[in-house]
């Protein structure tokens, strides 16, 4: 950058100076050794998230009755979770951790894809969250390409992704027709926790000119927009009890955890002191609905 000269104007020399600020902050950032960071911190910032997702799973095989027991899939879920968020991140602790795990995660695809090379169809069936992932990101990231650039297609892609990661793959593929609305009320979780994360980050989209869903619709449309998702997750339980997809245990222990979520949600979006760890207490909502199901299952 050159340098500024005296007779530059006053406003110039304002933006060259928080210019300097900001690029001495980033290297800082990108620099920091983990001890400085925290070693809580930055297991909530990483790991965090792959432990939801394999709550998730979890609870779609208790739902449905099926062991809880974790396999080669749970090791590609957890290593492709950690991989996808943080294969780019600016601090290098994160980004080694995501390119490790996702190696480990695709060690994990091989494996039983060489154990039984009869069944590649059902195994590459595993890679169309990739697909999914590629298409959000359009095959280059950092930026504002594919479907995050749409407004709408940003929390959709989001929250089907995570559908199709946590009620599918754990599932044997003959099941798949009876698991709509099981399929339909956790995109709608995880569609409201989405437009939560886009909240966290309204004032970072709005600086760096990212266009999302809810810069468009402002806070309290936005909130409303959440209560209509967790709303309409509820009516899936109901569908679902229907239909004997799951007992009413079950379903009392998701009713509850949308129940919380509702005013969770809101109360967690208000606390900005609390913006370090805003996302990662949006997350444990994915590890809390799990609890509450085996907690309900265990006591009924």
């Amino acid at each position: 950058m050159s340098r500024i000269e005296p007779s530059s104007s006053l406003d110039e020399q304002k933006i060259y100076h928080v210019n300097s600020q900001a690029i001495r902050w980033m290297r800082h950032s990108i620099d920091q050794p983990l001890p400085e960071m925290g070693t809580i911190r930055f297991f909530f910032q990483t790991f965090w998230i792959a432990c939801c997702a394999l709550s998730l799973m979890a609870q779609t095989r208790l739902l449905l009755g099926i062991p809880l027991t974790l396999g080669w899939l749970d090791g590609f879920v957890f290593g492709g979770t950690l991989f996808g968020y943080y294969c780019t991140h600016p601090n290098r602790w994160y980004r080694n951790v995501a390119w490790a795990a996702g190696f480990l995660g695709g060690i994990c695809f091989l494996i039983p894809l060489v154990a039984a090379p009869e069944q590649i169809g059902a195994q590459l069936i595993v890679l169309t969250p990739v697909l999914f992932w590629l298409a959000y990101y359009g095959f280059q990231r950092p930026g504002n390409a594919g479907l995050r650039s749409r407004l709408l297609a940003k929390p959709l892609t989001i929250a089907l992704t995570w559908a199709w990661v946590t009620v599918l793959l754990p599932t044997p593929f003959a099941e798949w027709p009876m698991l709509l609305f099981l399929l339909l009320g956790r995109a709608a979780f995880i569609f409201a926790l989405a437009l939560a994360y886009d909240l966290c980050d309204a004032d970072y989209d709005l600086r760096h000119g990212l266009r999302t869903m809810t810069g468009a619709l402002g806070f309290e449309k936005s909130i409303a927009l959440i209560y209509k998702s967790l709303a309409f997750a509820g009516v899936c339980i109901c569908v679902n009890l229907y239909f004997n997809i799951y007992d009413f245990p079950n379903g009392a222990g998701l009713a509850v955890s949308l129940g919380f979520s509702t005013w969770w949600l809101q109360y967690l979006l208000q606390k900005k002191d609390w913006e370090s760890w805003q996302k990662p207490l949006i997350d444990g909502l994915m590890a809390l609905q799990f609890l509450l199901v085996w907690l309900f299952s265990i006591q009924c």
